[in-house]
């Protein structure tokens, strides 16, 4: 297929129907007289309700029926009144059942007539430069992109979504750390084509891209003010970094399927099929196949919103990768699974998992006279120094016992001490871990998700770099 043949496609998959537009505006009018007539209850004055995101910019998908209602309250309110009354009248406007959620201050979901709907408090600003919480910046992000973008651009920036999503880099939460709807729209507007948009990442160099659509920077002098890989100047903040959450990963990741797209076009990109959830033995064998050992750490812990659970987590597997090569373990890779409720596994891929009882510890220099003299006087009689001290080059050296020979015993006996996320702390101290390693993952398999996951990590190829034709695990 052709380029335009694919996009032609994808339209006709992801732009929504009349009677999508229809359901969604009359979900929208119903709760916007719901909130006028609860504003009135409260004697609540100069507030306003309006419609933010995707679907008030009309730039959402057909399945992403997902509308976010901004409570504006006025400035002379203080934070605390605006988390308290704020959630008090979301909660009053939705007609069912809700559920409170918490960013820089709480707010609510619930789905109604099938449509997620968010009800967010914020402050109504003048202009941006005047914000007090993050969020009372999204009312101009959605004019400014409202009042710019064409027709053709919002069927671009459909595509573009799709093709996000396709490759796995589309959001900016802490899961993902990708790209965000409003910097997906902030592209087309620079652009102006998906086609276009993909010529130019493809030669995109991390920290060598700045992207100001407004010109508020010389070229010599963002760097002094943001460091991150990609430099997009939010339109009505210059003090913002619109890509400040894409990771270096992330980055890359889209450069190789912009490059590769464009080599080879192909609707993959946008729908890559789902992996065959990996069996036994087939985990078996491809441990077997490339000589190294897959551990698996599993924690139980309560509920935590998306964003803290996969922040935490991220911490923890950082100390345990630490940890592991710390004590002598090469990792190869490592990945997180989560059901995002109350179970979460990291996985690692190393080297060995038996390790040789000694270990070579360095000392300190030969002429650090009083560093050296300590670190003699305590190997030189140990009962488990094996051999030496010795000099190699100008530095002591030691071969002494080490303390662990197992990796499992090297995670069991230090996972209290080393850094981990908060909550995810208080669930090892109250349940422990469970560590699974090689064929002992096999009782981890029952669920579906987590064998996807598994035959991604191991397979680690991007889906758009699979042979669909004749891979027969996608």
């Amino acid at each position: 297929m052709s380029i335009e043949e694919i996009k032609r496609e994808v339209l006709r998959r992801e732009k929504p129907s009349e009677s999508d537009y229809r359901l969604l505006k009359e979900v929208f009018e119903y709760l916007r007289e719901r909130g006028l007539r609860t504003f009135k209850e409260f004697n609540i004055k100069d507030a306003e309700i309006t419609l933010v995101g995707s679907v008030a910019k009309d730039t959402w998908l057909k399945d992403d029926k997902d509308i976010d209602i901004f409570l504006l309250f006025p400035p002379t309110m203080s934070i605390n009144e605006l988390r308290e009354i704020g959630l008090k009248i979301a909660k009053k406007i939705a007609p069912c059942r809700s559920e409170e959620k918490y960013a820089e201050h709480p707010y609510i979901e619930f789905t109604y007539r099938g449509v997620k709907v968010d009800i967010v408090p914020c402050f109504k600003v003048r202009k941006p430069s005047e914000v007090i919480t993050a969020v009372d910046r999204t009312p101009f992000h959605t004019k400014y992109i409202s009042e710019r973008l064409t027709e053709e651009q919002r069927d671009e920036v459909r595509i573009l979504k799709r093709f996000f999503k396709g490759i796995g880099v589309y959001g900016a939460e802490v899961k993902i750390e990708g790209f965000s709807g409003y910097l997906t729209e902030l592209l087309i507007l620079k652009y102006g084509t998906f086609e276009k948009t993909l010529e130019e990442v493809a030669k995109w160099r991390p920290w060598r891209v700045l992207i100001d659509i407004e010109g508020y920077y010389e070229e010599k002098s963002f760097r002094r003010q943001f460091s991150s890989p990609l430099i997009v100047i939010d339109p009505v903040d210059p003090t913002r970094n619109a890509a400040a959450a894409v990771s270096l990963q992330k980055m890359s990741e889209l450069i190789a399927a912009a490059q590769a797209f464009l080599r080879e076009p192909s609707l993959f990109f946008f729908y890559p099929p789902k992996p065959r959830p990996i069996s036994c033995q087939e985990l078996i064998k491809k441990i077997s196949e490339r000589g190294l050992h897959v551990v698996a750490v599993r924690f139980e812990h309560k509920y935590l919103v998306p964003d803290i659970l996969w922040g935490e987590l991220k911490r923890s597997l950082k100390g345990i990768h630490e940890l592991l090569e710390r004590e002598g373990v090469m990792v190869r890779d490592s990945t997180i699974w989560s059901n995002e409720r109350d179970t979460s596994i990291v996985l690692f891929e190393v080297e060995r998992i038996k390790l040789p009882s000694s270990e070579m510890h360095i000392g300190p220099l030969v002429y650090e006279r009083e560093h050296a003299e300590k670190f003699l006087e305590k190997y030189r009689t140990s009962k488990n120094t094996y051999a030496g001290p010795f000099l190699h080059g100008d530095r002591w050296h030691v071969y002494r016992m080490r303390k662990y020979c197992d990796v499992r015993d090297i995670i069991e006996k230090n996972i209290g001490n080393i850094k981990l996320g908060k909550d995810i702390r208080e669930a090892v101290k109250k349940k422990g871990v469970k560590i699974y390693v090689d064929s002992e993952i096999c009782e981890l398999l029952n669920g579906k998700e987590f064998a996807q996951e598994l035959r991604r990590f191991l397979d680690k190829k991007p889906p758009w770099m699979v042979n669909h034709n004749e891979d027969k695990d996608y």
